[in-house]
């Protein structure tokens, strides 16, 4: 007798995904990068790393220096823009059956609600947005530390986006 598969399809919201697994954004490039040593059909989701409304060049190296008990990284948010990303690196996910997740990342109100206005009538499956990083600053207070902003920035995002919103924060002392 063959043993049947268990389901794991989960639901978030309206959104089904076959699996609970997804990788975190800012650990998994764009995805295909990994295409030959994980089969990126059988994750329930690709995260994408963050993209930006406007090409961002990242700090200069070096950017990762390893330490005794791990490493630290600052790579600075490198990413190619929002428009290139649409152009060069969608293309390339949409040769697997995986949803994918962007990422945004903006430093106003302004830039993340462009972003997610932009990407809503992308073939993507849903945005998630960085509101965790502390370069990413409003007035030198990283969006994810103010409640009343990051109400604003949610609705905001949610009226320019009618696919699932997910929000990314960062706790003190709990890691990304």
């Amino acid at each position: 007798m063959a043993m049947s598969r268990p389901d794991l399809t989960v639901a978030v919201g309206d959104w089904q995904l076959a699996n609970p697994v997804m990788t975190a954004s800012g650990t998994f490039g764009y995805g295909v990068e990994y295409a030959d040593f994980v089969d990126l059909n059988s994750l329930g989701a690709i995260v994408v790393k963050g993209v930006s409304l406007l090409p961002r060049p990242g700090n200069p190296p070096p950017r990762i220096v390893e330490t005794a008990c791990g490493m630290l990284n600052a790579i600075g948010l490198e990413n190619p823009g929002v428009e290139k990303f649409i152009a060069e690196k969608l293309p390339q996910l949409r040769d697997y059956s995986c949803p994918v997740v962007v990422n945004i990342l903006g430093e106003s109100m302004e830039e993340y609600c462009a972003l997610a206005e932009r990407l809503d009538g992308e073939n993507i499956a849903a945005i998630e947005v960085n509101i965790s990083c502390p370069n990413v600053k409003k007035g030198g207070v990283a969006f994810g530390t103010d409640a009343k902003m990051i109400r604003e920035l949610t609705r905001c995002v949610r009226e320019k986006c009618h696919k699932p919103v997910i929000i990314k924060q960062y706790h003190p002392g709990h890691g990304h």
